[in-house]
């Protein structure tokens, strides 16, 4: 082989092996934010923005554009790995779903409709798809708190929404509205871009890196970025340096980033009282919300559960029981251990330690309390709205699916449906006003915050909906509504009318605010509200006797009279007690009377035996 042919097969070996090599390199080094080296300080971020094109933004650009999270954090981070965690995969069916938690409310005033929806398995809830909304439609509805990817990045299959889409962006994963220290992060901005169908510009507004203006919602559906003056961005002074980096102070979730999803008010509590009220104690005691509810690079957070693999260290017992055994998982972060002096064991396993520990304590009727995914508080400005519905119960201390009694919230599903094989498929509420519009959007006088029905309305809506839908029903108040052979209206109890309930583990109590720490009548007594609460039955359906209400003990699955019975018998234990300890005492004397007798016999034996 002469010289020229040995550097032409180099030259070729070259253009072969250096993309491999190449593309080995950039894999290696383009997720350089995964992982962990051992040091436990929080890196500088200072780098490039990129918009959703993978386009770098400059300082000097004419027309700029809002930077993508995906295409600016996805540099150094695993952004598809990401997206399958717990805050962003609720579109996935497949994902292991876990205890029951709080879903997402389709309300709808004029058919009296509340339903619990997600995509997660939990009983009581429904698919979204189910009702017919799409991807595009969840944004429009339940925009104000979320935290993006998962329907926000699902292509649209509806032409028209297509299209809405083209201008408006994909909603990608906000990481901001979490790790971003900021005091410039803006949650309820980054709302107020989402309503305006905003999706691509909401990190840039909310981060306070930028000025957006414009709605994208009010843009013709044949605008035409390139022609056309539509959103405009200007980013602020002295974001990008001279090298055009940006620096974002980015950190652990704070508890504040939190919050703006996961607060929770009782409506019972007058707001100029509110400062009188304690916070959870481990709050108090200088925890934060993800010292408990931690994760890994994947985002699949921790939950409390008993059942969660390696995050069951995590749970109330895993935290204040832990294994003396095994040191690694004996009591984590100098959690005490309790004593429970006096509490017979059955209520361990009868009960959840949020049973006693956790919520307001339990009065004779169960709260009104709003949440602020549920009732969109938090909104501050001219977009501050004042939801009242779903009515949602709390605490109501009821059986869970793990069989114990615990807190939970809870609020009574309403809306029309078809059965079949006794199983109730929700019909959309559009779907039900083009059948039945002149019965339901009469014009009525709120009740308690709903539009009422009388059954007689029911009885017309479901012979609306008799002619194309066979075996319309109407859900509302634990009731199902149906027609007989004769057309009467009927109602009866069904699965599908129960209340959709999940657990309450926040605020948590101390142990000197504990139930039972005085004594068992906080719980034991003929009235007690542990057992005999009563929590309203929420329905827009006129009852003749005004309020229903439930009790604890029918939600617990115990005989009201056997528990009566029972916690009667608390009020005579202190004289049993006595009579106990009294009897003791007698038979004790009488025993110790009989002992002296027979010690002095057969000394008397023994002595008569010496001589």
């Amino acid at each position: 082989m002469n010289v020229p042919l040995k550097r032409i097969t180099f030259i070729l070996l070259l253009w072969l092996v250096l993309p491999a090599v190449r593309a080995q390199s950039v894999e290696e080094t383009e997720l350089i934010g995964e992982g962990n080296d051992g040091n436990c300080s929080t890196p500088v971020h200072r780098f490039e923005l990129y918009d959703e094109k993978g386009v770098r933004i400059r300082a000097n650009d004419k027309k700029p554009q809002p930077f993508s999270i995906e295409k600016t954090c996805g540099k150094c981070h695993d952004y598809q790995k990401i997206a399958k965690g717990w805050h962003f995969n609720g579109h996935d069916p497949e994902v292991e779903s876990g205890r029951s938690g709080q879903p997402w409310v389709l309300m709808d005033s004029k058919t009296r409709t509340q339903i619990p929806i997600t995509s997660r398995k939990w009983q009581g809830a429904y698919p979204p798809e189910q009702l017919g909304i799409t991807p595009w439609a969840f944004l429009k509805t339940f925009y104000s708190h979320f935290p993006g990817g998962s329907y926000g990045q699902m292509d649209a299959q509806d032409p028209d929404e297509a299209i809405r889409q083209e201008i408006s962006g994909k909603y990608e994963i906000n990481c901001l509205a979490c790790h971003h220290n900021s005091p410039q992060e803006d949650q309820s901005l980054a709302a107020l871009q989402s309503a305006r169908q905003n999706y691509r510009w909401i990190p840039t507004a909310s981060s306070g890196k930028g000025v957006v203006e414009g709605v994208a919602l009010s843009l013709d559906d044949y605008f035409d970025p390139a022609v056309d003056e539509g959103i405009k961005v200007t980013y602020n002074q002295g974001v990008l340096d001279k090298d055009d980096m940006a620096f974002f102070d980015i950190a652990l979730p704070a508890n504040e980033r939190c919050y703006f999803c996961h607060s929770n008010r009782d409506l019972r509590v007058d707001e100029n009282s509110e400062w009188t009220q304690d916070q959870d104690v481990h709050l108090q005691s200088g925890l934060n919300c993800i010292d408990c509810h931690r994760n890994g690079d994947d985002h699949m957070m921790t939950r409390g559960m008993e059942t969660q693999g390696s995050g069951k260290s995590l749970t109330c017992e895993g935290c204040h029981l832990g294994n003396a055994a095994d040191l690694s998982e004996s009591n984590r972060l100098g959690a005490p251990n309790p004593r429970h002096l006096g509490i017979p064991t059955i209520h361990f396993e009868k009960l959840t330690c949020t049973a006693c520990h956790s919520g307001t304590v339990p009065e004779d009727t169960a709260g009104r309390w709003k949440t602020s995914r549920m009732h969109k508080t938090g909104l501050h400005g001219k977009h501050n709205l004042d939801i009242a519905q779903p009515h949602l119960y709390a605490p109501v201390l009821m059986k869970g699916a793990d069989g114990k009694i615990g807190p939970y919230k809870m609020f009574w599903p309403a809306f029309w449906g078809i059965l079949a094989d006794d199983k109730v498929t929700p019909m959309a509420p559009a779907n039900v006003l083009k059948k039945a519009a002149k019965i339901l959007e009469a014009d009525v006088q709120k009740e308690d915050d709903w539009r009422p029905l009388t059954e007689e309305q029911i009885r017309n809506v479901l012979l609306a909906l008799k002619k194309d839908d066979v075996g319309a029903v109407y859900i509302a108040g634990g009731k199902l509504y149906q027609l007989d052979a004769e057309d009467k209206i009927i109602s009866t109890e069904h699965k599908a009318a129960q209340p959709y309930a999940w657990p309450l583990a926040h605020d948590v109590r101390p142990a000197n605010q504990s139930l039972g720490v005085r004594n068992c009548k906080d719980c034991h007594t003929v009235d007690s509200p542990f057992f005999f609460g009563k929590v309203g039955v929420d329905t827009p359906v006129k009852a003749a006797g005004g309020t229903a209400y439930m009790e604890m003990v029918q939600l617990q699955g115990i005989d009201r009279l056997y528990m009566w019975v029972f916690n009667f018998t608390f009020v005579f234990r202190p004289f049993l007690k006595v009579i106990a300890l009294a009897s003791c005492a007698l038979i004790g004397i009488v025993v110790l009377a009989y002992v002296l007798k027979a010690t002095a016999a057969i000394s008397n034996a023994c002595a008569e035996e010496d001589k």
